[in-house]
């Protein structure tokens, strides 16, 4: 197709989706606007149905109002117009005032007189059915005790909605007391309907819950105004009508009926005629102007654009550079014309180098792609295999071993605490150490046998061909040995050591992933035992790992499923001989295996960061056992929570604690944290902030078994401790070894210098009791005191008045 059809179709093409989407747009959005419109008009006129239906509600409410507050009827109430029903109760009263129904009640709920009227036929009934159900004694109805109780309403009854008023009946200045209930009502009777329509000059039909039932499109409308805050709900019926609907509600505000109205569409179908005149005369102007703009582009552009089209293709059908083309103007096409001259003349002036320069570019790719190449394969820090090269040489290792039957060892090394080399002395003086220890090990292998760095600080080699298991074993040793030698580097000497974990194939794995998994793991083994040293991977470490999989998932579903419990271990102060203070343990009470002991999941909580969780748990329902039962009446304890280092150590322990205390209520008085020597060894200078935090909120620490890690004096002096527990490894030696004996007096001695409470742990006999009292211990904690015990038998421990101790 010619550039001259391609213009003029586009152009026309582009200007009629134009006007296409124009008209359709313009048309969707003044038919909602219209819509709007109609909307809201109908929500006016059932907005106007409300207020009739209101004031007629109204005019029985003050009709109500103002017979309760008659003084012949309070006379009548006190006994001394027996002639005030017979002179008032008829039936110009009932038509005048329009009720259908009217009754009075003592003060004790006694019918006094009732009356029904059909004031349209002006004769009296029986009560309508379904009332007596709304004015039994004691019911919501008649519970108008005093001359502000009025009420107006609706009720349903069995076949119609009445409107309702119920007033205290007193004397007209309503400065006596009540005497009797007055409960007046009016039926939405068809001739009702039609004094509204004739009110709001709108089509109205009242709709009963039972006729609703029988219309699917009425009872999903009524589900939906009952439901949601608005009263009033219209939609189209037909292209010239609409229906809308509002909600009535008794005194108990539940739905019992709608009223219906519908109204001709005038708005909307006025506004679409309107749309159409406004849309056709634009489409019509819209298309006449586009034809005069093609008529004046194809004069004034395309045709001489065609011109240069044929210029351009007759110099690219001769390839002849020296041509030029030659349009005559002073417009942006002459503009183009010379610019397409200025380019040809480049191109003719640099076609030669363009050839010489394609050569050189030739050349610098081919050197491109070698560098890239070693990219790919090397690390470019160590200049060592990576990892992808790794791969594709175990790969053709394991290959080439199964088919000839011999075996190869994966090696994983990682280096212990290189982090604190980057951190102190930065990344670039890290790499520097990375490339030495590269070159050392390289050094250490056979010809044969390959290192690679995988990331960071961790390595992996691979012995080929090893005669047997045992063959990797020099092997690690030199590493470990060339790994611990010093390195120095400018001024700086820095002590390594690594960990390495040993996997042999085919015994351990057959498959890269596996045999580079089980290497990984025996890794892990050989870090967790201290570093410095090579593992052999083991089938024991595989089911250690899966087993260790299991139970951290199991305390996940536990902690979601609430299966943990607290234990509670008194505490006996010695010199008042009562329980102060508890210390909460907590338990896992697995719905399969019953209770599991703490020393097997602790240590996995603490691994897999679940202690966070846990301790935040264990804390919350400590806190919240003990307010509860200072609620219940018993005498205040101090319950004690231990805190893992993790816990101790995270940035927001000071704010959860203090949310706990604020969400329990418990005074924080009456919480001791347990924290051990390790937790505040690492950083004593934010551990002493965090224990002076926890102490000015006024909750109690204690050092956890104090005696068996860092003891040392100085923390005496710099943390804030209020408590310190001595080890039970001190205590069961008190009886039979005079130096336990000793340490623990001088413990106590030095504490009580330095006003801190002491608790002797693991008390078991009567003679390490009485010791420990002879040399002033505070309070002691031990079987021979209890057990830890569940929330019931605490309290029936708490209960006793007297302890035999």
């Amino acid at each position: 197709m010619k550039l001259k059809n391609k213009v003029l179709l586009g152009v026309g093409c582009v200007w009629l989706v134009f006007l296409a989407a124009t008209y359709a747009g313009s048309y969707h959005f003044l038919a909602k606007s219209f819509l709007r419109l109609e909307q809201e008009h109908a929500n006016s006129d059932l907005t106007r149905i409300d207020q009739a239906l209101d004031q007629i509600n109204y005019s029985l409410y003050t009709f109500t109002s103002d017979w309760s507050h008659w003084n012949d009827l309070y006379t009548y109430l006190q006994g001394k117009n027996p002639d005030f029903i017979k002179n008032n109760i008829n039936m110009p009263a009932f038509v005048t005032s329009n009720i259908n129904f009217l009754a009075y009640w003592d003060l004790n709920g006694k019918l006094l007189t009732t009356a029904s009227a059909d004031t349209d036929r002006e004769k009296f009934t029986s009560s309508p059915q379904g009332l007596d159900k709304y004015l039994a004694p004691g019911s919501f109805l008649l519970n108008r005790k005093d001359v502000q109780s009025d009420l107006r309403g609706y009720v349903l009854l069995d076949n119609c909605i009445m409107m309702i008023a119920a007033c205290a009946a007193t004397d007209s200045d309503k400065k006596q007391p009540p005497l009797g209930i007055m409960v007046a009502g009016r039926i939405l009777s068809p001739n009702l309907i039609q004094k509204m329509k004739d009110t709001t000059k709108l089509d109205v039909q009242l709709l009963l819950p039972q006729e609703i039932q029988t219309n699917g499109t009425l009872q999903n409308i009524y589900q939906t105004l009952s439901t949601e805050s608005t009263s009033h709900f219209s939609k189209p019926i037909s292209k010239n009508d609409l229906a809308g609907y509002t909600l009535i509600r008794d005194i108990f505000n539940q739905p019992i009926g709608m009223l219906e109205m519908v109204s001709p569409r005038a708005i909307y179908l006025t506004g679409l005629k309107a749309i159409h005149y406004y849309l056709t005369s634009f489409v019509t102007l819209g298309i006449l102007f586009s034809i005069l703009m093609l008529g004046l582009l194809h004069w004034l552009v395309i045709k001489r654009l065609e011109r240069l089209d044929l210029e351009v293709a007759e110099i690219g059908t001769k390839k002849s550079l020296h041509q030029r083309v030659g349009l005559k103007g002073n417009d942006e096409l002459t503009s183009v014309s010379s610019q397409i001259n200025s380019l040809l003349d480049i191109i003719q002036t640099s076609h030669e180098q363009l050839e010489q320069r394609v050569l050189e570019r030739t050349k610098e790719l081919n050197i491109n792609k070698e560098h890239l190449a070693k990219l790919a394969h090397y690390d470019p820090v160590t200049n060592l295999p990576n990892r992808v090269f790794f791969n594709e040489m175990l790969n053709k290792s394991i290959h080439q071993a199964t088919r000839e039957h011999k075996k190869l060892a994966v090696l994983f090394m990682d280096l212990d605490k290189f982090k604190n080399i980057n951190d102190a002395f930065g990344h670039n003086m890290g790499d520097l150490v990375l490339k030495e220890i590269a070159s050392r090990f390289a050094k250490t292998l056979r010809a044969g046998d390959i290192v690679a760095r995988i990331g960071g600080d961790e390595f992996i080699i691979l012995l080929n061909d090893i005669s047997n298991t045992n063959s990797a074993v020099p092997v690690a040793e030199k590493l470990l040995k060339t790994c611990a030698e010093p390195i120095h580097i400018h001024s700086h000497e820095f002590h390594l050591s690594s960990s390495i974990g040993i996997c042999i194939f085919p015994d351990n794995g057959t498959s890269l992933e596996d045999l580079q998994k089980n290497a990984d793991m025996a890794m892990y083994k050989a870090k967790n035992a201290g570093g410095n040293i090579y593992e052999f991977f083991t089938p024991d470490m595989h089911s250690a790992a899966s087993d260790y999989m299991k139970w951290e998932a199991a305390m996940r579903r536990a902690l979601m499923n609430d299966e943990f419990m607290l234990y509670y271990q008194p505490k006996l102060n010695l010199a008042e001989k009562t329980i102060t203070g508890v210390e909460a343990l907590i338990r896992w009470n697995h719905p399969e295996l019953g209770l599991i002991s703490p020393a097997k999941f602790i240590p996995i909580a603490e691994e897999s960061g679940l202690i966070m969780q846990m301790g935040e748990w264990a804390l919350r329902a400590a806190c919240r056992a003990n307010q509860s039962w200072q609620e219940q009446g018993y005498k205040p304890i101090t319950i004690a929570v231990n805190l893992s280092p993790i816990q101790f150590r995270h940035q927001d322990i000071l704010t959860l604690v203090k949310s706990i205390l604020t969400e329990t209520k418990l005074d924080p008085k009456f919480l001791e944290l347990e924290i051990t020597e390790s937790a505040v060894m690492d950083n004593n200078i934010d551990a002493a902030a965090k224990l002076t935090e926890i102490q000015n909120m006024g909750v109690s620490i204690a050092i956890d078994d104090f005696g068996t890690g860092y003891t040392s004096i100085s923390y005496f002096k710099q943390f804030p401790i209020n408590t310190i527990k001595i080890d039970q490894s001190f205590i069961k030696g008190i009886t039979a070894n005079t130096n336990d004996l000793a340490i623990t007096s001088g413990i106590i001695a030095l504490a009580h210098s330095l006003d801190i409470k002491v608790v002797a742990e693991g008390v078991e006999t009567a003679e390490q009791l009485k010791l420990l009292k002879d040399h002033h211990c505070d309070l002691i904690q031990g079987y021979y005191l209890s057990r830890p015990l569940p929330q019931d038998k605490l309290l029936e421990l708490l209960a006793q008045k007297e302890l035999a101790f």
